[in-house]
């Protein structure tokens, strides 16, 4: 690497955020807030229980019908067809309309609701209320008031409407209001009030329903969609607080939609049946006119032998007067298609009108035209549901409705104009055969006109009594065949809540909110945790002395820890970390040690004291300096007054020897930081530190300078220059990464290029990074048994312990 790029990198500040995947720190997260995480998946997993402990549960059940129908007499006998042809969708649409649901619901006991209602839960009593409630309606008002019945004694109730008391009443007594008359029967009057009595606040209730706002509620919770269009299979499905009220209501439509089928089916044979039968009356009355009136020509003009009258003259005549009794038929028919037109268009059914075209000529034309006007009139209530009277769409459909009638009335003008004219042309040639044979006898005349007119009559209700019989026959042969494929069980599980949806949400939620938390705690995790993490930050080759493991123990006051048990982890720590110092100086003589932090409560004191106190055990004399004169802390540590020290020193108040403190250690000794001056940066840069450094490097083997933290103050910077050990201190879990900064500016920017580090408050018990700096150490005691000094620490004391400051 080049020192353009070295500059470039150490003008690069260190972020406090991590932007790149540690999986160890990762787990090291996880690990330190594992009983959070249980904590949130307990929490979220209780919650989805509450929840399921107090949501009423709504059912569904499920039908699924097969639609479709065929007239077997159709068949044999071959009677038009006038039925319009099956639809799915059309089927589809029936079903799921108010109409039908209503008809549907008219069929179940939904006129009053009976309820039982507890503190949190409110659960309906369809068919399992153990009230009876018989009623008469004043006032629609009362129309789904809600009224309670609380239990008293005696076989007495009060009754009231809403929270308006009404009284106290007997069991089935009648009770009569502004609004309402009825009798309240209670079937089992002591068991009810027992398990009342059992679950305190509970109470019954009922409600007088409206089947219009019944019907509006439940056809939302109706659903109807075609499975199968080929094979005309139809799935229904409801959904409703009450299992059993799901699987009757879907029950109820079914059966509803088939009568009502066969009921809409055989209208047109029966309007063709009432059609025939004014139509039988009336050639009835005829055929018995004409025999009457042959009887009667017969006995006045004494004529017996009937084969007197020309053949010829007959057929030709009857001919043609069929030929104009089949006109006027039609006429008639047309002239009475137009008299049901006219006034109630809306109100068309293609049903009622067809039978009446039947056999005719022009049956296929009129018919197209009236199925599509019907058709015209069905979207429009389709718009007029969906829109308001004043729509744009709704004038434009009733523009096309116009359209459509005038070519209705047009063409049945037209059709009655020709039939006119056609019989007028029959008219003029019955009269030109009439004038052919004037020369017949009248009376043979007159007789074969009434022979004529009875067979005409006789054939004709004939033919009208044989399609009455066929018609009957064909409405008695209708048969539905829609059939229920899978009939509508009682559920025994609720389709929502989801039980196991539920209680798998919940702990997925307590999972993601873990995995969110442990992200967050990852990303913005802003302290250091292992020596890699300084390496890897750091922009040149760094000197690391070693770690030191948080003390699990109480601290002493003197914060000397390595003397009361020398064979501890930590003491081993500091001996490894002065093995190490002799790869940073092999020089000979007295040398300076100059440690500093970037602030206060890293653990710099501690780890002075310590590593100076464990380089006395080796038979080093050791002197320590405070010159942190704005916190001091030794004379704290070791238990002696401030009153003079370092301040007093530089200043020349007090000489030297006068301020050497001797500690419990061998070989180990310091000044307190005296006084605090008003200018302690002043001091320590006069010039005056390095003659005294000077002068106790000729009684000691080591001068160690406990500097202020040098992220807050710059007095540390020309001793960490001078020293023969410039030790950086920073603290596991509490020195932010951003600290690294100074760091690579007293490497790069100050050229300390002896600075070594000592990372403090490691967690030697976290598995995740003990690979890096868990030595493992056991010592044997004078008893032959192994010491550990945290082997009697609980996890959960270390847990508590291990981010005390260590300072």
């Amino acid at each position: 690497m080049s020192e353009e790029q070295i500059t470039k990198q150490n003008q690069e500040p260190i972020s406090n955020f991590n932007t790149e995947l540690d999986i160890i720190l990762l787990m090291q997260i996880f690990k330190r807030n594992l009983l959070l995480f249980l904590a949130i998946i307990v929490i979220t997993t209780t919650i989805a229980f509450i929840y399921l402990r107090y949501t009423v549960p709504l059912y569904q059940s499920q039908l699924i019908l097969q639609v479709g129908s065929k007239n077997t007499a159709d068949q044999v006998l071959e009677v038009s067809k006038f039925q319009e042809n099956d639809d799915v969708a059309k089927d589809v649409e029936l079903l799921k309309s108010k109409f039908l649901l209503k008809r549907a619901l008219a069929t179940l006991p939904l006129e009053i609701s009976y309820f039982n209602k507890g503190k949190f839960l409110t659960f309906e009593l369809y068919k399992d209320s153990p009230i009876d409630v018989d009623y008469q309606v004043l006032d629609s008002n009362i129309l789904g008031v809600p009224y309670f019945v609380e239990l008293t004694t005696n076989n007495k109730f009060n009754l009231y409407e809403n929270e308006t008391f009404l009284g106290e009443f007997a069991n089935n007594q009648e009770i009569k209001t502004p609004k309402l008359n009825l009798k309240v029967f209670i079937d089992g009057y002591e068991e009810v009030k027992a398990s009342q009595s059992k679950i305190k606040g509970t109470i019954i209730y009922f409600t007088i329903n409206n089947i219009e706002n019944i019907t509006n509620n439940y056809i939302t919770r109706l659903n109807v969609f075609p499975l199968n269009p080929n094979a005309k299979t139809i799935s229904l499905s409801f959904q409703d607080n009450n299992a059993t009220k799901t699987a009757d209501v879907l029950t109820a439509l079914a059966n509803e939609y088939i009568v009502y089928d066969i009921e809409e089916r055989s209208k047109s044979s029966k309007k063709v049946i009432e059609f025939l039968d004014d139509q039988l009356d009336k050639y009835y009355n005829k055929v018995k006119l004409s025999e009457n009136s042959i009887e009667e020509f017969q006995k006045n003009n004494k004529l017996s032998d009937i084969d007197k009258f020309s053949s010829l003259y007959v057929d030709r005549v009857n001919k043609l007067e069929n030929d104009l009794i089949d006109f006027d038929l039609q006429k008639n028919v047309l002239t009475e298609i137009n008299n049901s037109l006219k006034g109630k268009i809306k109100e068309i059914n293609v049903y009622n009108l067809l039978p009446i075209l039947s056999g005719t000529e022009y049956e296929a034309r009129i018919t197209a035209l009236i199925t599509d006007l019907q058709e015209l009139l069905l979207q429009r209530q389709r718009i007029l549901a969906e829109s308001t009277k004043e729509s744009e769409a709704l004038k434009l459909h009733d523009q096309q409705i116009e359209i459509q009638k005038e070519v209705l009335f047009k063409s049945i003008a037209s059709l009655v104009e020709k039939l006119e004219y056609r019989r007028k042309e029959i008219v003029r040639k019955i009269d030109e055969i009439q004038n052919k044979y004037l020369n017949v006898p009248a009376k043979e005349l007159e007789y074969a006109r009434l022979q004529r007119v009875l067979s005409i009559d006789e054939k004709f209700f004939t033919l009208i009594m044989e399609r009455r019989t066929e018609y009957s026959i064909s409405e008695a042969g209708f048969v539905p065949q829609h059939t229920i494929l899978d009939k509508a069980v009682v559920p025994t599980v609720p389709f929502s809540p989801n039980r196991k949806i539920i209680i798998s949400t919940g702990v997925l939620l307590g999972i993601v909110i873990s995995i969110i938390i442990l992200i967050l705690k990852y990303v913005l995790k802003n302290t250091i945790s292992t020596m890699d993490e300084i390496s890897k930050h750091a922009n040149t080759a760094l000197s690391i002395l070693g770690t030191v493991p948080i003390y699990s123990r109480e601290i002493p006051i003197s914060q000397l820890v390595i003397n009361k048990d020398p064979k501890s982890i930590i003491s081993e720590s500091f001996r490894a970390i002065r093995t190490n110092m002799q790869f940073i100086s092999k020089t000979e003589g007295s040398k300076l040690m100059a440690i500093t932090s970037t602030i206060s409560g890293e653990g710099k004191t501690f780890c002075t004291i310590n590593l100076s106190g464990i380089i006395a055990m080796s038979g080093k004399k050791v002197i320590i300096l405070d010159l942190d004169m704005r916190r001091p802390k030794i004379h704290a540590g070791f238990g002696v007054k401030n009153d003079k020290g370092m301040s007093t020193i530089l200043i020349d108040k007090d000489d030297i020897k006068n301020c050497i403190h001797h500690s419990e250690l061998t070989n180990l000794d310091f000044i307190t930081s005296g006084p605090i001056p008003p200018n302690p940066s002043e001091l320590i840069i006069s010039g005056k530190l390095d003659d005294i450094v000077a002068e106790l490097k000729k009684d000691y083997d080591l001068v160690v300078l406990d500097n202020p933290p040098i992220g807050l103050v710059s007095d540390a910077m020309e001793m960490l220059k001078k020293a023969d050990y410039p030790i950086y201190v920073f603290k596991s879990e509490y020195s932010r990464k951003n600290f690294i900064n100074n760091l690579n500016k007293l490497i790069g920017e100050n050229g300390i290029k002896k600075l070594s580090i000592i990372l403090n408050g490691v967690d030697y018990t976290n598995k995740f990074y003990s690979y890096g700096y868990n030595y493992n150490y056991s010592y044997g005691n004078k008893d032959g048994y192994y010491y550990d000094d945290t082997r009697n620490e609980s996890k959960i004391k270390r847990f508590l312990k291990k981010n005390k400051k260590q300072d």
